[in-house]
């Protein structure tokens, strides 16, 4: 995981540096709400920026004690052909989010200064969800 995630904050970065914009860090707190909001849509099967409680990506990233709020990016995969998660699939994520205008918004938001990331796949690999999560400067 941390293999993956590292591989996300580069081309993340990456993508921003082409478009004059500067990088992001990681914050582990902000990975580990991407990864819990990623495990929890897997585990309750929904789909959405917005959890069953009503809690969106700022009220996730609030409850663990940040006083500024967050953006986000989800990614959902489901049937076909069974696969495993790996650096192409974090690249062939990237690439969709880059190419659909709302996540490539995220992604090039000039005043956000930190990222996390989560990702899970079900046991048998037919089943995957990405969380790209971006935030602020703490205040």
């Amino acid at each position: 995981m941390p293999e993956l995630r590292a591989l996300a904050l580069e081309l993340v970065n990456r993508d921003r540096q082409v478009n004059g914009l500067p990088p992001l860090v990681e914050d582990p707190l902000l990975s580990q709400v991407a990864q819990e909001h990623a495990e929890d849509m897997l585990k309750r099967q929904f789909y959405d920026h917005v959890n069953p409680e009503g809690l969106d990506p700022s009220d996730r990233f609030m409850a663990t004690g940040s006083n500024v709020g967050a953006g986000e990016n989800i990614m959902q995969q489901k049937g076909g052909v069974p696969v495993a998660l790996s650096f192409g699939l974090v690249e062939e994520y990237q690439k969709g989010w880059m190419y659909s205008p709302g996540h490539r918004e995220n992604l090039l938001t000039q005043h956000y200064t930190s990222f996390g990331y989560g990702i899970v796949a079900n046991a048998l690999g037919t089943e995957i969800y990405a969380v790209q999560m971006f935030s602020f400067p703490a205040q």
